[in-house]
C-alpha cells in the first residue's frame, strides 16, 4: 500500500527557510513546507539546478518559493540569504538547518583524524547552524514567535569498522553531539517565543552506492539492523520536522527534543541521511 502524506495547509501565511535544500533531505523538507502552504526560501550552496527543481515543484503545486545561494560558513552569505528572504516575503517564521558536510576524512578512525578536516566539518555542521540561528532570531522576534529545527544524528551506533554507514566516526559524532547540546541550551535561551528542536534521523534512502561509494553489501547490512528492514523515506523525516515547526503562541513553553525518523533506530547510523549528504562527500548543498 502506498503511503499517504499530509497535504494540508498548516503553514499558510508562514515563511520557511531551509538550508541544504539542494540535497535529497533538504529538498524534501522544502517541498513539504511548500505543499502545506508556506512560502519557502530554498537555500543551496552549489546545487543550483536541484534547488530550482524544488522551487518548480512547489510552484507547480500552487505554492510560492525562491532559490537562493547560501554558504553557511560565510557570514556575509548568511546575512544576504536571510535579508533576501525577509525582502521577498516580509517575515521569517521557520528555519530548518539541513545543510551539513560529510567527507571521507570525517569517517576515519580517530587516530587517522585530520585536524583540518575536523575543523571544516565543525564549521559547516556546528558553526554554520549557529550562524543561521543567530541571523534569524531578530526577524522571528519581530513577529513574536518562530521555530527552528536543527539536525543531529543517530550516527555513531554502528558495529562494523569497514562499513561507512554502520560505524562510529568520532569527529562526525562530536559534531552531532554538539548540535544536541546547542539545541537544548538555545531552546532555553530564546524560548518561549521561539521554539528550538533537534531531529536525529536514522539512515535515509539516498544515492548511497553511486554517490557515496558505499558497497551494496554494506547497505544491506545497515538495512538488516533496522527494525523495519529498510531505510527511511525523506518524507518521514519531513513529517517530524513539520510537526516540530508548528509555531505556537508566545505563551507556549520552550522545548527541545530529539526524535528518530520512522523506520530507524540508533543501531543504524547515517543520520540525517546519506540522502542529504552531498556528493563526494562534500557538504550538503
Amino acid at each position: 500500500m502506498e503511503p499517504m502524506w499530509n497535504d494540508g495547509r498548516r503553514f499558510s501565511g508562514r515563511v520557511a527557510l531551509v538550508t541544504g535544500a539542494g540535497g535529497t533531505l533538504g529538498g524534501a523538507v522544502a517541498e513539504g513546507f511548500g505543499r502545506e502552504g508556506a512560502s519557502v526560501v530554498v537555500g543551496y550552496r552549489s546545487s543550483r539546478e536541484a534547488a530550482e527543481a524544488v522551487v518548480a515543484g512547489i510552484a507547480a503545486a500552487g505554492g510560492a518559493a525562491l532559490a537562493a545561494q547560501l554558504d553557511v560558513t560565510d557570514q556575509a552569505s548568511v546575512d544576504r540569504f536571510v535579508a533576501q528572504a525577509d525582502e521577498a516575503y516580509g517575515r521569517i517564521d521557520v528555519l530548518v538547518n539541513t545543510a551539513g558536510r560529510i567527507d571521507e576524512a570525517d569517517t576515519v578512525r580517530f587516530e587517522a583524524m585530520s585536524a583540518d578536516a575536523a575543523t571544516a566539518l565543525l564549521m559547516v555542521d556546528v558553526i554554520g547552524t549557529m550562524r543561521m540561528c543567530h541571523a534569524v532570531i531578530p526577524f522571528m522576534r519581530r513577529h513574536g514567535h518562530g521555530a527552528i529545527v536543527n539536525f543531529s544524528s543517530t550516527y555513531g551506533n554502528g558495529v562494523t569498522p569497514e562499513n561507512a554507514i554502520n560505524w562510529v566516526p568520532v569527529t562526525y559524532c562530536a559534531a552531532k553531539g554538539a548540535i544536541r547540546g546547542f539545541t537544548t541550551s538555545l531552546a532555553r535561551d530564546i524560548g518561549p517565543e521561539i521554539r528550538v528542536n533537534a531531529l536525529a534521523p536514522g539512515p535515509i534512502s539516498g544515492n548511497w552506492e553511486e554517490g557515496w561509494g558505499v558497497a551494496p553489501e554494506h547497505i544491506e547490512e545497515a538495512k538488516a539492523m533496522n527494525p523495519l528492514k529498510r531505510f527511511g523515506d525523506p518524507r518521514e523525516t519531513l513529517r517530524r520536522c513539520s510537526s516540530s515547526h508548528r509555531t505556537a503562541p508566545a505563551t507556549s513553553a520552550a522545548r527541545c527534543s530529539t526524535s528518530r525518523a520512522a523506520g530507524s533506530r540508533p543501531v543504524s547510523p547515517a543520520a540525517r541521511a546519506g540522502s542529504a549528504r552531498r556528493g563526494s562527500r562534500a557538504r550538503r548543498t
